[in-house]
């Protein structure tokens, strides 16, 4: 599976599907929520009550509430209880979660180390119950950048669920998910891949090939597989989505909805070498279509599916600039928002300032000159630049009148060019006025870049010999 991994430099963002570069998964680091201690129902009433205040600190974000709660805890806890050793133990790691967030990791450390000591003494070193502090520590360790530890510590809770649920437990899945969090932060999409075929067996070996219950795993694979940009393997994950959804309802569900946004989405992508053709004849067309036709048939359909199905049918006419059947269902979209007062918020955010539908961000690495066979240049030598271009956006959402209108350093010719280059190809749904679209003036785009100090000076020598 790794080596199947191809990243592409494509970005095409019609509303229901993305708004940046790539979707951005929370932190492993969120996680704190499924690493919380309840006591029992049999825990004294004390015990049940600081619990309530620690949880509620937390989720009120007042992590310093949520310490002296968790210490009161392990205070109350009474050393003759018969539960003492577990109700000591879940204190210890309540007050880690509290400490890790406000970043005492230290702290935190110490005491999931102290509350697994605990665990294995009572019991012995295969606990089931060893399993939580583990993933706990794990993400600490992570935290404060020690990635070996952390990982051992992962391994080492997969080896207890092993050891008590057996290799293909569904139990392992939070640990699998974390660590396919983590690669994908480490910039290992390899890595995360093989992840998700471990998770995806493990639900194929439990429940049958079309069965509701492999939703969960379908679903992933289709969100990493489209923020890796794996276009034709997340259509395909949206398709045995949609297929699973159709045992279960009916042809023009409003389930049905997302399934065929999603796999219009990656099927553009397909497209893009005729992205600029007026050629509609794809599967990303019916897909879109397919999915109007249900939001505006289905009286579970509100105003708002069937807004969002109008513009990204919309959006994918104004892809391939054939302004006329954009026009009709951007109509059709400021028609339905202009009906009601309270549509109005919406209508102002979507057709009333341009949004960007296709933008290919510029190369950021100069490397004009540079010879590798010549010399040999490491990050540390390039220098950072930065350009701004301002531009107006036509009634077809097309660029034009684009310049440079702020550039450090100055007089970088072929860095401004690459950049104005880029910016020509950005693709905008066009603001609309008055239920007809407008051109819109003064929008900027600002580029970061890295160039090394010989491509800048040849830059300005070629400039000072073309002056002369």
């Amino acid at each position: 599976m790794q080596n199947a991994f191809r990243k592409s430099n494509f970005l095409c963002v019609p509303l229901l599907w993305a708004v940046a570069s790539a979707a951005s998964a929370s932190s492993v680091t969120d996680n704190w929520p499924e690493l919380i201690q309840a006591p029992p129902t049999t825990a004294d009433q004390q015990q049940r009550d600081r619990f309530t205040s620690f949880n509620e600190a937390l989720v009120n974000e007042s992590f310093s509430e949520a310490e002296i709660a968790a210490k009161q805890m392990i205070e109350s806890v009474d050393a003759d209880a018969i539960d003492a050793v577990p109700a000591r133990a879940r204190a210890l790691q309540n007050l880690a979660i509290a400490q890790q967030v406000q970043g005492s990791h230290e702290s935190a450390i110490q005491n999931y180390q102290a509350a697994l000591h605990l665990i294995a003494g009572a019991e012995d070193n295969l606990s089931p119950s060893l399993i939580l502090p583990l993933r706990g520590l794990a993400i600490v360790h992570l935290d404060s950048g020690r990635l070996d530890e952390a990982f051992a510590t992962f391994d080492r809770a997969m080896h207890v669920s092993n050891v008590n649920y057996g290799p293909h437990s569904l139990k392992q899945l939070p640990i699998l998910h974390t660590k396919l969090q983590i690669y994908l932060d480490q910039d290992d999409p390899g890595s995360a891949l093989d992840m998700l075929d471990r998770i995806y067996m493990l639900y194929t070996r439990k429940y049958p090939r079309n069965s509701e219950e492999l939703l969960p795993a379908f679903y992933l694979k289709a969100e990493l597989y489209g923020q890796l940009n794996m276009n034709r393997e997340a259509y395909k994950a949206w398709r045995h989505i949609r297929d699973i959804k159709r045992i279960s309802n009916t042809r023009n569900d409003v389930a049905l909805v997302e399934p065929n946004i999603r796999m219009a989405e990656h099927s553009i992508t397909a497209l893009r070498d005729t992205i600029y053709r007026a050629v509609t004849t794809s599967k990303a067309e019916k897909h879109l279509k397919r999915a109007l036709w249900i939001a505006e048939n289905n009286p579970e359909g509100d105003w708002e599916l069937r807004k969002d199905c109008l513009l990204a049918l919309a959006d994918y006419y104004t892809l391939f600039d054939l302004k006329g059947r954009a026009h009709r269902y951007y109509a059709q979209a400021w028609e339905l928002m202009s009906s009601e007062e309270i549509y109005m918020v919406a209508r102002a955010e979507n057709l009333e300032s341009p949004v960007a539908l296709l933008q290919r961000r510029p190369d950021p690495y100069s490397n004009f000159e540079y010879n590798p066979d010549r010399e040999k240049v490491t990050q540390d030598d390039y220098l950072e630049g930065e350009l701004i271009v301002q531009f107006t956006v036509n009634d077809r959402g097309r660029t034009k009148d684009r310049r440079v209108v702020e550039a450090n350093p100055p007089n970088f010719s072929k860095m401004e060019k690459r950049v104005r280059n880029s910016v020509s190809e950005f693709v905008y749904r066009p603001r609309y006025v008055d239920g007809v679209a407008t051109d819109t003036e003064n929008l900027q785009y600002r580029a970061k870049y890295f160039y090394l100090p010989l491509d800048y000076e040849a830059a300005v020598a070629k400039s000072a010999n073309r002056g002369r």
